[in-house]
């Protein structure tokens, strides 16, 4: 016990020197110039995948509110990101909204979190840093950065009436988020804070974003599209603990790194150790202790009895965790205390794992590329197929495509093209390859030679049917574009398409 009491109090004496040096204001302005630095470059040379460019091309495609309204119902998603993106779209060119829209909540985010949170400046840069900040939340351009820049001004307004509004905007962004807004209500409740128009008004935001999500009647989820089965069994279950497993050192893919896969191998049993975390981080709080297990308690059901949550979602139980630490330290007053210095090695060990994996994961991404749409699209233009027929199969991946291209594509058999996904198709042209003939059959007797792109690798198929001629390899994210010719024997029938995508089927 002695032992472990001196090895504690030597952290302590590390960590307060540490504090010491970055009260230097020559080098606290050094570090968060740098990280400001660092982030601007992420969030500039990241490269966006298709669901970052679905919800670009969705507000840009559209003609009015009432039909942005109608397609949300095919995404699930309430319209909180969409709108943003449509004002900064009304503002820079297209290949800019995603970057100014990180940028934005990047500088809301880092910026409450180096100089209002009531952390040291050791605990604040490591925060700043690490993989979810850093990367996840910030550098990927999606509703999570908007639902995240939310979550710390609710924190840093903790004790405003404005808290109210923020928590009325969460449930706007994505259903999570509202998961998250709750939370908050239940806290200040406990606090005997409860400010009944703002309630009201936290009602009406939550009602609206679930009116907004009410599924259209021909929707096809994209867990039904993708094939993927829910529900209470064994390999699900699993899946659950391997995200949950993935959460306390987020080096995505571990010995194979890639984004968005459990943290190879230790995502097996760090379950445990996540566990252990979210408890220790609590003690002394029985109500965020409730709170931060009822939240991933809430993931686990909704995983198995509505459809699987993905990690980068899980992730937003950290984000939790760290609010809950940022409350436990405000003082009786409501006033923030930011000289606090930590004393607990084992959350300053926790954040430098997070800050390791968040810079780690940064090089690799900058390095690899986050995703390989340019190239698919620069191979497209060096043989000459940017005015062809394309079909993509399955849709969802066409936006990585026709977001940075003119480039459109179609259905089997279709006779009208569309840039961003309409959830409103199963395909069971990839349910075997007896299927994919006959579709590929049918598409080439009707429209004659076109090209496809797919992530998938198809095997055990008539060259003469299709044939693949280019496979780019994935970037971080995982996804290997393949592009083929089919029916490459048969002539073309050029035809001017019109887009799928009406309100009128």
């Amino acid at each position: 016990m002695s032992r472990m009491s001196s090895e504690f109090s030597l952290a302590e004496r590390y960590l307060v020197a540490v504090n010491t040096v970055l009260a230097r204001a020559p080098v606290w302005i050094a570090a968060v110039t740098l990280l400001a630095a660092l982030q601007v470059t992420l969030i500039v040379l990241h490269q966006p995948w298709a669901d970052e460019l679905q919800a670009l091309l969705i507000v840009t495609e559209v003609s009015s509110q009432s039909e942005l309204l109608e397609w949300l119902r095919y995404e699930g998603h309430p319209p909180g990101w969409y709108w943003l993106l449509q004002a900064i779209s009304a503002a820079v060119p297209f290949e800019w909204v995603l970057p100014c829209a990180a940028l934005i909540c990047a500088s809301v985010v880092q910026g409450i979190i180096l100089f209002t949170s009531p952390f040291s400046r050791a605990e604040r840069l490591l925060i700043a840093s690490s993989q979810y900040v850093l990367y996840e939340f910030l550098t990927i351009s999606r509703g999570t950065s908007l639902g995240v820049a939310l979550i710390f001004m609710a924190l840093v307004l903790w004790r405003s009436r404005w808290l109210w509004v923020i928590m009325a905007a969460l449930p706007l962004v994505d259903f999570l988020f509202g998961v998250i807004s709750g939370v908050f209500l239940i806290l200040k409740w406990r606090e005997r804070d409860i400010w009944w128009p703002g309630v009201v008004i936290w009602l009406l935001g939550s009602a609206f974003a679930g009116w907004t999500v009410l599924p259209a009647p021909d929707m096809v989820s994209a867990f039904d599209a993708m094939g993927i089965q829910s529900g209470f069994g064994v390999a699900n279950a699993w899946s659950w603990l391997l995200k949950i497993g993935s959460l306390p050192v987020p080096f995505q893919g571990g010995v194979a790194p890639q984004w968005n896969t459990p943290v190879v191998p230790v995502a097996q049993i760090a379950w445990i150790a996540f566990g252990w975390l979210c408890w220790r981080f609590t003690a002394g709080h029985r109500w965020h202790r409730l709170l931060i297990f009822g939240f991933f308690g809430f993931t686990f059901v909704f995983s198995l009895a509505v459809y699987p949550i993905g990690l980068r979602h899980m992730m937003l139980g950290c984000a939790l965790l760290v609010g809950l630490v940022w409350l436990q330290r405000l003082p009786a007053s409501g006033t923030c205390a930011p000289g606090a210095e930590a004393r607990d090695p084992v959350w300053m060990g926790w954040l430098a794992v997070l800050a390791i994996s968040g810079l780690a994961t940064s090089a690799i991404s900058t390095i690899r590329g986050f995703d390989s749409g340019d190239a698919v699209i620069a191979e497209i233009k060096k043989r000459g197929l940017s005015d062809k027929r394309w079909v993509g199969m399955p849709e969802w991946r066409v936006p990585a495509v026709s977001g940075r291209s003119d480039v459109a594509f179609s259905r089997l058999g279709a006779d009208c093209n569309f840039r961003f996904v309409r959830w409103d198709h199963a395909y069971t042209a990839m349910e075997s390859n007896k299927a994919l003939r006959a579709a590929l059959t049918q598409d080439i007797a009707q429209n004659g030679r076109g090209y496809l792109l797919s992530h998938i690798k198809f095997a055990g198929l008539d060259p003469d049917l299709i044939k693949p001629f280019a496979h780019i390899e994935a970037g971080y994210d995982g996804i290997d574009y393949y592009l083929y010719v089919i029916g490459r024997n048969t002539p073309e029938r050029p035809a001017s398409l019109p887009r799928c995508h009406s309100l009128a089927k």
